[in-house]
């Protein structure tokens, strides 16, 4: 029975075949025990072929820059759906790795169970027949068909026979059924264990595939938390940036209304326009402002054509009081030339009238003169005022377009800084994986050399 175990472990190694897994530059031999082995060892090397390599990963990177550099705007777009893609395709690998793995331990398992009830089987049958027994041929056992016969009927002449020999030989019977019975078991629970130790290897592989994808989702998040955290970074500094630039419009504005006292000038804000438009501000002298307050309310312009209306209503008064005065004159001297004619009147009367249109011209004049020095105060601080307004205006222009410019390329090294982040996460990750699957291949090489 031991020789009989020993020829079935040594049948089972006797057809070693030699198979050569490359990886990369470094091959690694190894001596497999069957060709059912070799079969299922092909599968997981087609697996390690179909995975993306550094090469191809670095191949996909150096298009990924061409590309930005042709389109800048849709880079990181672009970056995102490759990214989808290999993740997608190193899953759709691993299912087929997956699959494959299966059906090669299945057809490992149906084939051991086949060779262990062939073993089975032959042992059985050669358990069953009865070993040779070296006697003296009888006369007629010339040929071999006799020898069958022969062996009965000494087995019969020595269990007929009395004594120790007939119970000997069946306490050997009785052990070798016993022996028989042993190995069955022991064969039984061998293909158990068997097929323990393949399913135990089919759930370690599961486990290391889902172990793969935590940790890569695991990357993924940490990817997310990381760029969750730099934008968290960027909102901080333009807060801080923004509240600087509060203070120091807040500076600025404390700085003006300081100036405005020390000129003693006063500023004055008009009302809003109809469309929504912000409200003028003009700085004037202290007179002008009471002028203006004078003038009522409404915005500058408002106040401005009420002082030209008042303007124009005095110069009519004014033209009106010299075509009366030139009336009066003409009446006058028609009146003389009348008193001339008939006899001289009285000069009291007439100078009288002439000292009252006199005042009244000067009052007049002195009116006029007022308010033609307050209108042409009142347009040159229109004029000065429309010049800082448009002063102004180009300087907040060339600030915005100074601003955006400088946002834009703000935002252009940001996109390339989280694109190099990108692509030197994923170069992590793929020597990650690489640095694994080549461990696992060192593993492997090793186990096998100490089963070999």
């Amino acid at each position: 029975m031991i020789i009989l175990g020993v020829n079935f472990c040594g049948g089972s190694v006797s057809s070693a075949t030699d198979s050569v897994i490359k990886f990369g530059e470094k091959t690694a031999d190894f001596s497999l025990s069957s060709d059912s082995i070799s079969d299922s060892f092909s599968g997981w090397s087609i697996m390690v072929r179909r995975s993306p390599s550094l090469t191809d990963c670095l191949e996909g990177e150096d298009d990924l820059d061409g590309r930005d550099d042709v389109l800048l705007v849709t880079g990181l777009s672009n970056m995102k759906k490759n990214a989808e893609a290999r993740l997608w395709a190193k899953r759709q690998a691993r299912a087929e790795a997956r699959e494959i793995r299966m059906r090669e331990l299945e057809r490992i398992q149906r084939e051991q169970e086949e060779n262990a009830d062939r073993q089975f089987d032959m042992l059985a049958a050669a358990t069953t027949e009865p070993p040779p027994l070296r006697g003296r041929p009888s006369a007629g056992a010339g040929s071999g068909r006799h020898r069958p016969a022969s062996r009965r009927s000494s087995e019969d002449s020595l269990e007929d026979g009395g004594g120790g020999g007939g119970g000997s030989l069946r306490e050997l019977r009785h052990e070798l059924k016993e022996v028989e019975e042993k190995f069955r078991k022991a064969m039984i629970a061998n293909a158990q264990l068997d097929n323990d130790k393949t399913s135990q290897t089919y759930q370690l592989e599961l486990l290391k595939d889902k172990l793969e994808e935590l940790e890569e989702e695991h990357s993924q998040l940490k990817r997310e938390h990381r760029d969750k955290c730099r934008e968290h970074d960027q909102l901080k500094r333009l807060c801080a940036q923004l509240k600087d630039d509060v203070c120091a419009l807040k500076y600025e504005l404390d700085e003006r209304d300081r100036l405005i006292a020390e000129k003693g000038l006063v500023l004055i804000i008009g009302e809003p326009g109809e469309d929504g438009e912000p409200p003028k501000k003009a700085l004037v002298q202290a007179d002008n402002a009471k002028l203006l307050e004078e003038a009522g309310d409404g915005s500058l312009d408002v106040r401005l054509a009420k002082f030209a209306k008042e303007k124009i209503d005095l110069q009519d008064q004014i033209s009106s009081l010299k075509l009366k005065i030139e009336e009066e004159r003409n009446r006058r001297r028609k009146s003389s030339s009348s008193g001339l004619l008939n006899g001289p009147s009285s000069d009291y009367d007439l100078d009288d009238l002439q000292r009252e249109a006199s005042k009244q011209l000067a009052d007049y004049k002195f009116r006029a003169q007022k308010a033609e020095q307050d209108v042409a105060t009142l347009q040159a601080t229109v004029a000065r005022l429309e010049s800082q307004v448009i002063r102004y205006k180009t300087a907040a222009e060339v600030s915005e377009q100074s601003e955006e410019a400088l946002k834009s390329e703000k935002r252009k090294l940001q996109r390339e800084a989280r694109e190099a982040q990108n692509r030197a996460e994923e170069l992590e990750t793929s020597n990650t994986h690489l640095l694994k699957r080549l461990d696992k291949l060192k593993n492997a090489k090793s186990a096998l050399l100490k089963e070999l």
